[in-house]
């Protein structure tokens, strides 16, 4: 189900590629509500009938249905907030087009949400039978392939969110009967072909987002977070599996803010003069336009009025930003005490996090210049 964990909300135009009989059409009508609406795409007029007619029995008249190919679709460039779709991407003999299609029609921090069957090993015969193409096997490529596709097209921040991986008894079903679609006995012995397959096919469930245009940077505002932005700020956190103990911290977590949504966040936890920088995050949608430069140079700012001498961090991601940031790498042995009892360090870090320093204190231009 693409729309199980979706974060559609009211108002959001949502296209489903695929809608067949409009069931996630009609689900999506009712996340998005009166002032939002929902777009069914199928190739099939027998189908756009069906789902018109089911829409009509639903009392939904947000949806609109269309009829044409997922290749090339009747959308309007940068027009939907959603695009979903179940089992059906896998029956394209164009997937590269599919996902250029799909970041066509997204709006600049739009979202996908696509539920599709992915394969890491097909039997030959499975790859050349009718029934399972059909059935959503044989036109399936592997996850890693998926998320490089939709990558190459545009999107950001894909990856699989959820999976269900089959099992044999699972897989006999898919595959069909004995003569796969082809000739009798051609494909061997089903419970073969599906007991060799097992653990290499799954669903999965695949997010991502459009990313916003490098204009899109000087709209964005970097301040002091507000009481009302811990939510926001956890959730960014929680995305990226980083502690989200941000209340007893607020007073020094600064947010990148743009048209009153949280898109990035930074923060620091002080002991004396030591100050451990932790919680650095922007969203898929505003990476690649600065902001975690933005976000890191602002909390050096305000944490030389806070009295911050020296700056730690612990990461296993932004090792290369924070070098080329003046952070060095430093032995854990050599991090004071204080910095080793926040929080963030003894609860959020793993044992391989690189540990790093940096000297916050301006150096006296007098004295560097005359001795």
């Amino acid at each position: 189900n693409p729309l199980a964990f979706a974060g559609v909300t009211p108002g959001q135009v949502v296209l489903d590629i695929g809608s067949g009989a409009g069931i996630d059409c009609l689900i999506a009508a009712g996340k998005v509500g009166r002032t939002g609406r929902v777009i069914g795409l199928d190739m099939t007029p027998e189908m756009i009938e069906r789902g018109r007619q089911n829409a009509w029995e639903a009392g939904a008249a947000n949806i609109e249905f269309r009829l044409g190919e997922a290749e090339k679709m009747p959308v309007e460039d940068a027009s939907v907030d959603w695009v979903i779709s179940n089992c059906v991407i896998n029956l394209s003999p164009d997937k590269p087009a599919v996902f250029r299609e799909i970041a066509r029609v997204l709006k600049p921090g739009g979202r996908i949400s696509i539920s599709d069957i992915v394969a890491e090993e097909l039997p030959a015969a499975i790859r050349d039978s009718r029934d399972a193409w059909t059935g959503c096997l044989a036109g399936a490529i592997s996850e890693a392939a998926y998320v490089q596709g939709l990558e190459a097209a545009g999107l950001q921040g894909v990856r699989a969110t959820a999976r269900l991986v089959y099992e044999a008894s699972q897989l006999q079903g898919l595959f069909g009967d004995s003569t796969c679609g082809i000739t009798p006995g051609s494909c061997g012995d089903i419970t073969t072909l599906a007991r060799d397959a097992a653990g290499k096919i799954w669903s999965a469930r695949f997010e991502g987002v459009k990313p916003y245009p490098a204009s899109v940077a000087t709209e964005v505002v970097v301040q002091s977070a507000r009481t009302d932005d811990p939510p926001a700020i956890q959730a960014l956190l929680t995305a990226v599996d980083l502690p989200t103990d941000v209340e007893l911290h607020l007073a020094d977590f600064l947010v990148a803010r743009h048209q009153e949504k949280v898109v990035g966040c930074i923060g620091m936890e002080i002991r004396g003069s030591d100050a451990l920088f932790r919680s650095l995050v922007v969203a898929p949608a505003y990476r690649g336009l600065g902001m975690a430069r933005r976000l890191y140079e602002s909390l050096v700012a305000h944490a030389r009025t806070r009295g911050v001498e020296r700056a730690y961090l612990l990461t296993t991601t932004v090792e290369p930003l924070a070098k080329a940031w003046g952070f060095r790498w430093l032995d854990r042995t050599q991090i004071p005490k204080g910095i080793q009892e926040t929080s963030e360090f003894r609860g959020g870090c793993c044992a391989s996090a690189v540990a790093m320093s940096q000297d916050l204190r301006i150096p006296d231009r007098a004295a560097s210049c005359c001795g």
